[in-house]
């Protein structure tokens, strides 16, 4: 029948300390604990008898090895022999490695401050990644700004280019109006003409009245008096029509060379002092993009060695771990190889003591193996 394990009994010392502990606290106290199991022990009963330090055999709870039941008596005593033998920490059977299973435990609770420092370190990274690209983020944004700023002064020399474009026109509307006074001028050189073309007809008249000048002499002096009023006219309105052309031309040019200079001076200027300004902006907002960029790079740089460095050991203590882990299940194998020869030893000596014929022998044997002879 399989042996059920039971709880995870309590090592106190020896197995005869632990007895004379609980027959102590019974007697003290007049109630104990199993000094196997460490299992509350039932009280003792009003008639009075013999105090034990073990559970009462029970067949549902370890089953039976034959005719006998097993119990905490008898598995506190085949441990002490085993202990005896084999050492304090090897297991007895394959199914008890309690030994194992504390060694594994204290191997889990070294383990766990690992975990907390890889959770801690996985944190942090996460925190400063998030970090550094929630600056790169601004980083982005201020760029995104600078280059807004720029399309906005791109405008504004538009602008400044519309105005410029408009004093343009208006220096066409200036030169127009010198055309329109060239117009007039060359108006006047044609009443010049027609005063030549006039005085020419008067100086026809005067020879036909020279010819006829003993039947005209009135007709010829009025007409050499009205000629001599139209030289004096023509001559006064050419003077006068010169010196006009003349300062209408002289104004006309220095006032669109004053037009064409100030406009240009003032647009060049303006240009120039707007481009200033905002390529000095754009300059320094790039300036601190790149600064902040390169500090966040080194800073992602410097948490990643970080992170590598921290891992080096840990991954040396794990390799460790892992070593010492497969030593463990070494000598639990050979301890289940153990085990099996041990009850193969036992079934052949069994056979063995069939056939032995020495009754003392015989016995010896048999309570080696806590077993009556048949």
């Amino acid at each position: 029948m399989p042996v059920r394990r039971s709880a995870a009994p309590a090592r106190r010392g020896s197995r005869e300390e632990r007895r004379e502990a609980t027959l102590r606290a019974i007697a003290a106290e007049g109630v104990g604990h199993c000094a196997y199991c460490d299992r509350r022990l039932p009280p003792l009963p009003p008639r009075g008898g013999r105090p034990t330090p073990y559970c009462p055999a029970d067949p549902g709870r370890y089953g039976q090895w034959g005719a006998k039941v097993i119990s905490c008596a008898m598995l506190d005593e085949n441990r002490e022999i085993w202990v005896q033998v084999y050492g304090p920490d090897q297991s007895m059977t394959h199914v008890d490695v309690q030994v194992v299973d504390d060694r594994a435990a204290t191997l889990l609770a070294a383990l766990e401050p690992v975990r907390d420092e890889l959770t801690a370190l996985r944190t942090r990274i996460a925190d400063e990644t998030a970090a550094a690209l929630a600056d790169k983020t601004a980083a982005d944004a201020a760029r995104d700004q600078a280059l807004l700023q720029a399309d906005q002064a791109a405008a504004k020399r538009d602008q400044a280019l519309a105005e410029a474009e408009q004093a343009r026109l208006q220096a066409e509307e200036d030169r127009a109006g010198l055309q329109a006074a060239k117009q007039e001028a060359r108006a006047a050189g044609e009443e010049r003409d027609q005063a030549v073309t006039s005085r020419q007809a008067a100086q026809k008249a005067k020879d036909t009245a020279e010819a006829d000048r003993q039947r005209a002499l009135e007709q010829v002096a009025a007409a050499q008096d009205r000629v001599t009023e139209l030289q004096n006219t023509l001559a006064g309105e050419r003077a006068e029509t010169v010196e006009r052309l003349d300062r209408l031309r002289q104004d006309a040019d220095r006032k669109q060379q004053e037009v064409r200079a100030s406009l240009t001076e003032e647009w060049e200027h303006r240009l120039r002092t707007r481009t200033d300004e905002f390529t000095d902006q754009l300059h320094g907002v790039r300036e601190t993009a790149d600064q902040r960029i390169a500090d966040l790079t080194g800073q992602l740089t410097a948490a990643t060695s970080q992170y590598a460095g921290a891992l080096g050991p840990l991954h040396e203590q794990l390799a460790g771990l892992r070593a010492e882990l497969a030593e463990l299940a070494e000598r639990a194998a050979a301890a289940t190889e153990l085990a099996q020869r041990r009850d193969a030893l036992d079934h052949t000596v069994r056979q063995m003591l069939e056939h032995v014929g020495d009754e003392t022998l015989r016995r010896q044997f048999a309570g080696i193996l806590h077993e009556p002879p048949g």
